[in-house]
């Protein structure tokens, strides 16, 4: 794919589960994919796209970047529930991290592929940023329905390396 435009057009034109990319390399198949914005920021929508292999996609639409992570997380245990949002600085991963979106809920605002259960819906949570190297999200927080983390950690990467299949 040669640009964001011409990638969210193809993206959001005819969502279905028969979706295949190609990320580094690897085939993926769309299992689920809604268009989401935050409390915080409500101006700012984007699109979270989750592979049959629990890899996915955030496509934010505003800033036109797009963040790939092979795998949800879900919990990351060593980050304990009652520093979230509440310190300004977490490791993880031998990296360091700011508190960038404190106490944020997200919302759903369209469900383009899949189930509820396919892709998280609502939840609660801080972002925390890199304070060096590449953009990425250290997204910490719980689902609203049943209370459970879903932490995600996912790096920026350029529309070039996502291919269309033949």
């Amino acid at each position: 794919m040669n640009n964001f435009d011409e990638f969210k057009k193809y993206i959001t034109g005819n969502p279905s589960k028969n979706t295949t990319l190609i990320i580094n390399g690897k085939k993926k198949n769309i299992k689920g994919m809604v268009g989401l914005t935050t409390k915080n920021y409500p101006e700012s929508e984007y699109i979270k796209i989750v592979f049959n292999d629990r890899s996915f996609l955030l496509i934010m639409i505003n800033d036109k970047e797009i963040y790939y992570a092979d795998k949800i997380i879900d919990r990351i245990h060593e980050i304990s529930d009652n520093v979230i949002g509440k310190v300004d600085a977490i490791k993880y991963n031998g990296k360091e991290y700011k508190l960038g979106n404190r106490d944020d809920y997200q919302y759903v605002i369209q469900r383009y592929v899949g189930t509820p259960n396919d892709v998280e819906g609502e939840a609660r949570f801080s972002d925390y940023f890199p304070i060096s190297g590449p953009k990425e999200y250290l997204s910490l927080g719980w689902l609203s329905e049943t209370g459970e983390r879903a932490d995600i950690n996912c790096k920026i990467i350029d529309v070039k390396e996502i291919v269309l299949p033949e």
